[in-house]
């Protein structure tokens, strides 16, 4: 009896410890908050919480930035359904779940994804401190695929289960704070989200500001392989190579890293807190997130009286996929995208990117950054498993290749 009760005595301080270090990330994560628009938010946002099972030994929770655990039920002392649901419907199939688990040490536990309404995508992965992750690859997916089962051993630490590796809004921020530091950019808050988060520009200062490339990425939450190619693209042409030293000297660089800092955090599989999916909002531009980077985009091609040479938006789908308008001879860079694709091709030999022109009139980035500011734009869609040391390969050659092409006009 004193072991059973010294136990739970044990069970409760864990949650408090668990409780207190959730609050302190995100009041670190909450820097630079504009207001919340309640009155915009269109979607059910979840109930964080810890999911305790103290006699069994197990805790989960879904309270921490980018998580996404709608409900959770025991089926015994080791196996646990999990049910994962999007923020609102319609949507596209991007099923992204995320969640922690600590609890006995080397108790195996079984989970069971559950999805009522959708089909299991993501290879689930597993880390410890949130920078290494690996991939779980031992998973039953059933044959409806609206379940995926593996199993876990729990360990002395932490363990987060994720959909793809977790980049919060905090971490961009992050990573966008130490490229100002190291690379001599300009930060400019542009816009706020409707949850209230900064919608951030980066510019390199090198040049006279006349000739521009503008990278974006992440309007879509799950899509992590595409932020990874765009974290190694920019810093590529930020380089100390003679070539990216030459680039910064003709060209501003222009990055707006995070568009919808609230989808991920929310762990969303697509969309805004307005229920949108932002990448269909640029030609009605409802919501504050797309509003905030085109009156950026004009206003600084306005004032500086520039052109924007060539625009890149990094997503992800199943496979590396680019996405192109229509050639124009009227753009102003004619044919760069079409030189631009012949190096990446190049590079990747007998397995080369696919590419889909999709026309230049769609309600997406590339169409309007093709339409309105003339530049040579389009959507590179880097694949969910792509690896990740391979990400970067083509993230730097692609760079490389950009602005050989680039400097040669």
């Amino acid at each position: 009896m004193k072991i059973q009760k010294c136990y739970l005595l044990f069970a409760l301080f864990a949650i408090i410890l668990q409780s207190c270090a959730v609050k302190k990330e995100a009041l670190v994560s909450s820097h630079q908050i504009g207001k919340l628009d309640t009155t915009a938010i269109k979607v059910k946002l979840q109930e964080k919480k810890i999911f305790s099972f103290p006699k069994e030994g197990v805790f989960f929770t879904n309270d921490f930035p980018s998580a996404r655990l709608n409900q959770l039920n025991k089926v015994n002392d080791s196996t646990y359904n999990i049910t994962i649901e999007a923020e609102n419907r319609p949507i596209n199939s991007s099923s992204w779940f995320a969640f922690k688990v600590w609890g006995n040490n080397k108790k195996n536990i079984y989970i069971n994804l559950n999805y009522p309404n959708d089909k299991h995508r993501y290879k689930p992965k597993l880390s410890t401190d949130g920078v290494i992750w690996q991939t779980i690859n031992e998973v039953n997916v059933n044959k409806e695929k609206d379940q995926a089962s593996f199993k876990l051993q729990l360990t002395k630490d932490t363990l987060t289960i994720a959909a793809q590796e977790i980049i919060s809004s905090r971490q961009s921020y992050k990573w966008m704070d130490a490229l100002v530091k190291s690379r001599e950019l300009q930060k400019q808050v542009i816009g706020y989200s409707i949850g209230g988060k900064p919608i951030i520009a980066l510019n390199s200062t090198k040049s006279d500001g006349k000739k521009i490339v503008v990278v974006l990425s992440r309007q879509h939450p799950p899509e992590i392989s595409g932020y990874m190619a765009m974290t190694e693209f920019v810093e590529t042409l930020l380089g100390n190579t003679a070539l990216a030293k030459e680039f910064v000297k003709e060209y501003e660089l222009v990055v707006i890293p995070m568009i919808n800092p609230d989808g991920v955090d929310a762990g969303h599989w697509r969309h805004s807190f307005g229920a949108v999916d932002l990448n269909r909002d640029w030609i009605e531009f409802k919501q504050p997130e797309t509003r905030a980077v085109r009156d950026y985009l004009l206003a600084k091609v306005a004032r500086q009286q520039a052109k924007v040479y060539f625009a890149l938006d990094f997503h992800s789908t199943y496979n590396d996929v680019l996405y192109t308008n229509e050639y124009r001879p009227d753009t102003n860079s004619p044919g760069l995208v079409n030189d631009w694709i012949k190096g990446l091709h190049d590079f990747e030999g007998a397995n080369k990117t696919e590419v889909k022109p999709s026309g230049n009139g769609g309600n997406v980035s590339k169409a309007w950054l093709g339409k309105v500011l003339n530049a040579e734009a389009l959507t590179y869609e880097v694949g969910d498993n792509t690896p990740r040391p391979y990400i970067k390969q083509k993230g730097k050659k692609v760079a490389e290749v950009l602005m050989e092409s680039l400097l040669k006009k």
